[in-house]
């Protein structure tokens, strides 16, 4: 080898070298804010028209997800007052409270309900999962709605600006639903019967990520079992 190649090869391994380490160890995955708006309508046979809304915010990053239902500020001085006066007492609201869910190695998962003004960790078993409106299913919790469904529903024409739009008929219904591709999520999912009585709408929208991730905050709470609340 002449003394130029070794010289080459030398700044090449140098230059390799020097990438390697400010590349670093692997970046954690990035935080994800997502606002989720849900909209049911039902006109019924009395002629009554009922609609339903409410938001929710998700947070997810690796194998931990983040949901938490918007609060008027109302509901936040209610909630502070009602933990004031019942102080002493095991009481947390599981409609709203923010629901905390991990994934290990081996898929198995860990539900907490998370009081903000108690500051504990409500463990929940699978047994009493439905109390807290979560199905057990890890993938409709992180997508929004389980990817495998859409192998059942008929892709609408290409991808267009990173969605593919996906419809369905089940029974009476149509569902459509607006995948983001990039962002597994879908963007927009609807259903409706066909009189158009019965409605069914869910849009999704990006948020700024935080600065920390919510569930860093209640790492610091006490850890106590939900079936504490029913005592």
């Amino acid at each position: 080898m002449t003394q130029s190649a070794r010289t080459l090869l030398a700044f090449a391994f140098s230059a390799f070298a020097a990438t390697a380490l400010a590349a670093g160890p692997t970046a954690a995955p990035a935080l994800t804010a997502l606002r989720v708006e849900h909209q049911m309508s039902s006109l019924g046979t009395d002629g009554v028209q009922r609609d339903v809304r409410f938001a929710e915010r998700v947070y997810r990053q690796g194998d931990r997800i983040w949901i938490a239902r918007e609060l008027p500020p109302a509901s936040a001085h209610a909630e502070h007052d009602h933990a004031n006066a019942h102080a002493g007492h095991k009481h947390a609201d599981t409609d709203t409270a923010p629901r905390w869910i991990e994934r290990d190695a081996k898929g198995a998962l860990t539900v907490r309900v998370v009081s903000e003004s108690q500051q504990k960790n409500y463990a929940v078993e699978p047994a009493e999962y439905s109390n807290i409106g979560f199905d057990g299913s890890w993938a409709t919790a992180y997508h929004l709605l389980d990817p495998a469904a859409l192998k059942g529903m008929r892709a609408d024409g290409p991808v267009r600006n990173g969605v593919q739009t996906y419809r369905a008929a089940q029974g009476e219904r149509t569902v459509t639903v607006e995948w983001d591709v990039a962002g597994q999520y879908p963007r927009r999912v609807e259903s409706r019967n066909a009189s158009g009585s019965q409605r069914k709408l869910t849009r999704v929208t990006t948020l700024p990520a935080p600065a920390a991730a919510p569930w860093e905050r209640a790492q610091r709470y006490a850890a106590a079992d939900y079936t504490d609340l029913m005592d």
